[in-house]
């Protein structure tokens, strides 16, 4: 998949499918579940992943579908990025 960028504030994030989100979030809790409840607390402030993470703008909050293809220039090398549900 493509990066996409954010129509409202051009964050870029690395697409992901709908499907593909959902068995990343399904994996990581599964990994949750294993840890004890101080590991939950110390590594992960206590929470588990959720599809609403994928479903918006990291940065601004835009909801899913809100986005473009990426152009060379929206993202410079480097930069993190964070996965977003877009399969346009």
């Amino acid at each position: 998949m493509p990066e996409c960028t954010c129509n409202k504030c051009g964050w870029v994030h690395m697409a992901v499918t709908r499907k593909s989100a959902e068995e990343q979030v399904t994996e990581f809790n599964t990994f949750y579940a294993s840890l004890s409840f101080d590991e939950q607390m110390q590594f992960y402030r206590g929470s588990c992943s959720s599809i609403k993470s994928y479903e918006r703008c990291f940065f601004c909050g835009q909801t899913e579908g809100d986005f473009r293809k990426a152009k060379d220039r929206d993202c410079p090398v480097g930069c993190t990025i964070q996965p977003t549900i877009w399969e346009g």
